[in-house]
């Protein structure tokens, strides 16, 4: 016996009842209102394959190196301290100065010898050519040994044994006035001054030299010794220790 498709089936049975104006089993009723419920309902997207998915995801971001994480760490300088950033090599460089020493001029022993001669100007001239007193663009012919030259303005003329003064025996007139408050150092940054300006000696020379150390206190006038011309005119040694 041959079997009957079932939509033929229900088909039929449709037909039946609009005829005799029965209405369809609610079995047979229910799947025609799923079948329009289904037909209403719109069309379900394509499932996406998971492979697809993966491969649509953005990429993860690549791994912080960490000098980079350990910078963004770091606290930031403040905007306040930007000012005080700035001006610190100014700072640095006022502060440089107070460590370093003063000008050389402000320790140059003939710098120095400058200003003690300042109470010799009146009678010698600011130049040295002279005025109440002798000149002394001659002070190296008068004095070749700077330990004479010393002396005698330690001494002046009233303290000088002999009648006569220097290498060119020069009379003594009674006028150069003793200087014995002078120290050894202020001494021979003095005399320093007037041979270096006034006579013109050499910086290399050992006159130079020897005057330099006394200046600057490294020696003494004692320990220089008395001139040639002093010890002939008869001063006594004692006197090198006046001042």
């Amino acid at each position: 016996m041959t079997e009957i498709p079932e939509h033929l089936l229900k088909r039929s049975k449709e037909r039946r009842a609009a005829i005799g104006g029965e209405e369809a089993p609610a079995a047979d009723a229910a799947p025609a209102s799923e079948a329009v419920e289904q037909a209403e309902a719109p069309a379900a997207a394509p499932a996406v394959p998971a492979a697809a998915a993966v491969e649509a995801a953005p990429p993860p971001p690549p791994p912080v190196r960490p000098e980079v994480a350990a910078a963004l760490r770091r606290r930031k300088i403040p905007y306040w301290a930007m000012p005080v950033l700035a001006g610190l090599p100014l700072w640095a460089y006022v502060y440089q100065a107070t460590l370093e020493p003063p000008p050389a001029g402000e320790s140059n022993p003939v710098v120095l010898g400058e200003q003690v001669y300042s109470g010799c100007a009146a009678c010698h001239g600011a130049g040295g050519g002279g005025g109440t007193g002798p000149e002394l663009t001659g002070v190296v012919e008068t004095w070749p040994d700077y330990r004479d030259h010393m002396m005698w303005v330690r001494l002046g003329s009233g303290g000088w044994p002999a009648d006569t003064y220097g290498a060119t025996d020069k009379a003594k007139a009674g006028g150069m006035p003793p200087h014995a408050a002078l120290t050894d150092q202020e001494l021979a940054q003095v005399v320093l001054y007037e041979r270096f300006a006034f006579g013109n000696i050499d910086p290399a020379s050992e006159e130079y030299l020897a005057l330099v150390e006394i200046a600057e206190g490294r020696s003494t006038f004692a320990e220089a010794g008395l001139g040639e011309l002093a010890a002939a005119a008869g001063v006594d040694e004692a006197d090198l220790e006046t001042g």
